[in-house]
């Protein structure tokens, strides 16, 4: 960043600057505005480590999802007078949206199949998947490691889990790929538009769970069937909505991490050795690592539904609150040296997978997913390089990672 730039410092998670590589305005944020205020969204940025845990750990729904955690910049310019109205429900809208305790209650519905002591009947399935991946893709030399490795395995994960034919892995992929591309003339995306593609998608499986039962033999789909509010089941189409985060976030974000994790290993030849060295005991400390210097997403926003004050800054009804996720996991004062790559560094907490009441339930199954795609390809590839030239990281404000990733197998040309 030039020091023009610095001089006349604004900030704007949808410019095209900042969406072409937030870093460093990430940077002179934490140092110089570590709670930005910007007036057209009328919403503070948090950008510190310990801030954003402070925001995070609110658990009174003094802040909730009331426009959606993603909302475009035509929503954001609009300024909310005062809090907004909680929705009804009935219909069932997206139980963020109702706040605690519902939204706890619609989490553990559906939370089962992710939890660890479970995860071990999945440990084989994905070790599996990934090796007959690696089966098919390195006998041709060159492949996108994002899509057709991770994306490919993580993709399948979640066919698995909700029921659905592993034929369709490729064909669900390519719905979120294509439907979290920024648009570049707003900023923005519509993560409804995408939300209701997938829903879509993966609704008539949900009814064909109703029909046949819903015995708990799927349990991250039947969980949502047999949940009861006020005594009332939810209908088909509402099951689907509240499997709609899971369905994209199980997705997007392994392929990106691992894809990414594995670039900056290669780039580092020492570390790469010294990985190496010991992979059952290095794999998990290597990842932890990946997940937090390749984690794709920056910034999630909750809404005012109460006065409050988060680190020092009082925070109106209507008014919008950013946690840059982005930012705050390249904090100077969480982590030393935070824009190096160390695959040994010491990470004792992250906020990669989010805190308090919004923590993904899909943690624990992405760092199993993550650590058995990253051992695998470290066990079956001796060598590999990768084609940056061709390699391709979208401008984005949210999900800002490598879409395309060629890595080349054996010594590069």
């Amino acid at each position: 960043m030039s020091e023009t730039v610095e001089r006349q410092f604004e900030y704007d998670p949808f410019s095209p600057a900042v969406m072409n590589n937030p870093h460093p305005y990430y940077k002179v944020l934490r140092r110089d505005h570590p709670i930005y205020y910007s007036e057209e969204y009328d919403g503070f940025f948090f950008t510190r480590f310990a801030d954003c845990v402070e925001m995070l750990a609110i658990s009174d729904n003094s802040l909730m999802e009331s426009e959606g955690s993603l909302p475009t910049p035509a929503v954001l310019r609009v300024k909310n007078q005062g809090a907004l109205p909680i929705p009804p429900d009935d219909p069932f809208p997206m139980a963020q949206r109702l706040g605690m305790p519902v939204y706890g209650e619609v989490r553990r519905a559906h939370i089962k199949p992710m939890m660890p002591r479970d995860l071990g009947k999945l440990k084989d399935f994905i070790r599996e998947l990934a090796e007959t991946r690696l089966d098919a893709l390195l006998p041709t030399g060159r492949f996108n490691l994002t899509k057709d490795y991770g994306g490919f395995v993580s993709s399948s994960v979640l066919m698995h889990l909700m029921g659905m034919p592993l034929k369709l892995a490729e064909h669900s992929l390519n719905i979120i790929n294509s439907g979290t591309r920024t648009d570049p003339e707003s900023g923005g995306f519509d993560s409804g538009a995408v939300a209701r593609e997938a829903i879509q998608f993966y609704l008539p499986y949900v009814q064909a769970r109703i029909d046949a039962g819903a015995d708990g033999s799927v349990p991250m789909v039947d969980g949502m069937i047999q949940y009861r509010h006020n005594g009332r089941a939810l209908t088909a189409p509402q099951v689907a909505q509240q499997l709609v985060c899971a369905f994209i976030g199980g997705i997007e974000t392994v392929p990106k991490i691992v894809a990414h994790g594995l670039m900056e290993l290669s780039q580092r030849p020492e570390q790469l050795a010294a990985v190496r060295a010991d992979l059952e005991t290095n794999i998990p400390l290597v990842c932890e690592e990946m997940i937090r210097f390749c984690a794709p997403a920056q910034w999630f926003m909750r809404t005012a539904q109460k006065p409050l004050t988060v680190a020092g800054q009082k925070i109106e009804p209507g008014q919008r609150v950013f946690f840059l996720v982005g930012s705050a996991l390249r904090d100077e004062n969480e982590f030393d040296a935070p824009d190096e790559f160390r695959w040994n560094r010491h990470i004792p907490r992250t906020l990669a997978f989010g805190h308090g009441v919004h923590f993904c339930i899909g943690t624990h199954l992405a760092r199993l997913e993550i650590r058995i795609l990253v051992d695998a390809f470290l066990r079956r590839v001796p060598e590999f390089s990768f084609d940056m030239e061709n390699a391709v990281r979208p401008p984005s404000s949210f999900q800002w990672g490598w879409n395309t990733l060629p890595v080349v197998i054996g010594k590069a040309a």
